[in-house]
């Protein structure tokens, strides 16, 4: 007879297996010979960028490659998954460590809000731990005090 303890690790094991997995990127630098299926092409300053499932392409000679979308550019939709990030009254966007503000025609790239760590007292949390935050996140210092 297995012990309740060997039971337990196995259907844990077995959960974990079939948990679904988090969004995976492609690095920023990574070459691709070709696009994912559901890429979405947009022109931003004259440049050529694409879209798909989160992370940004720019075609180069021998196929594509993975970039930093310049700020400002729009996109017509959220990239899934993504967080809320409630600063000031306005709402942030962040999926695969891009921020978005909302604008005319869709989501615009925006720089990432300034340095510090995101607070939500109500829940007594940081973000990213915590997706949202219903009265808005106060700025702390990323440096604690005594190391300031």
């Amino acid at each position: 007879m297995k012990s309740p303890a060997l039971v337990l690790a196995l259907a844990l094991a077995c959960a974990i297996e079939l948990a679904p997995a988090a969004a995976q990127y492609p690095p920023v630098g990574e070459a691709l010979t070709e696009l994912p299926a559901d890429a979405v092409p947009i022109t931003y300053r004259g440049s050529r960028y694409y879209i798909a499932s989160g992370a940004w392409f720019q075609q180069v000679v021998a196929g594509f490659v993975v970039v930093a979308p310049p700020p400002g550019i729009v996109v017509p939709q959220l990239p899934a998954p993504y967080s809320v990030l409630n600063i000031s009254g306005g709402a942030l966007f962040r999926a695969n460590g891009v921020y978005y503000a909302a604008a005319p025609g869709g989501f615009a790239v925006v720089p990432a809000p300034g340095a510090g760590w995101y607070y939500c007292e109500s829940v007594n949390a940081y973000y990213p731990a915590v997706s949202q935050c219903a009265e808005g996140w106060r700025v702390v210092p990323a440096m604690p005090r005594e190391l300031r």
